[in-house]
């Protein structure tokens, strides 16, 4: 009986010893396993913030993307504006122009056109001068027009003389006309052209005496005009001209005007 009792005694002091040893460890690893479960939630809202910053940084990669499509579409739509800025034709605009002329005329007289200097009253009719030159008076030429086309344009013409041409005895020039005017590079700023036109010439003598020897006839002539020159469009609806030209009559007498123009233009609509 006293041996069963020392091993009942002994074996529930093994008992409890593995019992304790056994209970021992558990706090230790339960703090260790509450350690690395703070260190996992301190790592998550890490990986949160990660993704955070790459989200932020994929959305910025966005925004410059579309900004860069945005710019470059700015750019785009401004070239393309520059682009129709800068067209200057003209076609289907009516215009209205005006322009100061001056220049040298040449006259070669039938025997019955009006002298083309003071006579002579020493000579007869037929012996005065058959040939002259000086100066012609300032004229303003008037211009209405229609662009059929950018290079295209015919007008109706007019010029009226600002005074009396005295070597002729003369009344101020009366000339009524048409014509086109023929663009090169006619869409730029800066562009040349050419104009023909055929007009009538109405203007009468003044009956000055001492010019009435021969009888003198101021026909209604018929009239040549070429001019050439640059214009420059400050505006598609406004712009500025310079020419040089001829205008030839032939009824009245063989005359010629060398002659230079400075105008203004305006256009609508």
């Amino acid at each position: 009986m006293a041996s069963l009792s020392f091993l009942t005694r002994s074996f529930a002091f093994s008992l409890l010893a593995a019992s304790l040893f056994a209970l021992l460890p558990r706090p230790a690893l339960a703090a260790a396993d509450d350690d690395k479960a703070e260190a996992k939630d301190e790592d998550e809202p890490k990986d949160e913030a990660k993704d955070e910053n790459d989200d932020g940084k994929g959305g910025k990669d966005d925004e410059k993307s579309e900004a860069k499509g945005d710019g470059a579409k700015g750019d785009d739509d401004e070239a393309k504006d520059d682009d129709e800025a800068e067209d200057f034709g003209h076609m289907g605009q009516f215009g209205i122009r005006a322009g100061l002329v001056g220049g040298l005329r040449m006259v070669l007289r039938y025997d019955d056109s009006p002298y083309c200097a003071e006579p002579d009253p020493l000579k007869a009719a037929n012996n005065q001068r058959k040939f002259c030159g000086h100066m012609a008076p300032f004229a303003v030429d008037l211009g209405l027009s229609f662009a059929l086309l950018d290079f295209l344009e015919p007008f109706a013409w007019a010029r009226l003389g600002l005074g009396a041409e005295e070597q002729t005895d003369t009344n101020p020039v009366r000339i009524f006309g048409a014509g086109l005017r023929l663009y090169m590079t006619s869409d730029a700023m800066f562009k040349i052209f050419i104009e023909p036109a055929v007009a009538l010439e109405f203007e009468k003598g003044r009956g000055t005496q001492a010019w009435q020897a021969n009888a003198p006839q101021y026909r209604r002539d018929f009239v040549f005009h070429l001019a050439a020159g640059p214009q420059v469009d400050f505006h598609k609806n406004f712009g500025a001209f310079f020419t040089g030209g001829v205008t030839v009559g032939i009824v009245r007498a063989i005359h010629s005007s060398l002659e230079l123009a400075l105008g203004v233009q305006g256009r609508f609509p």
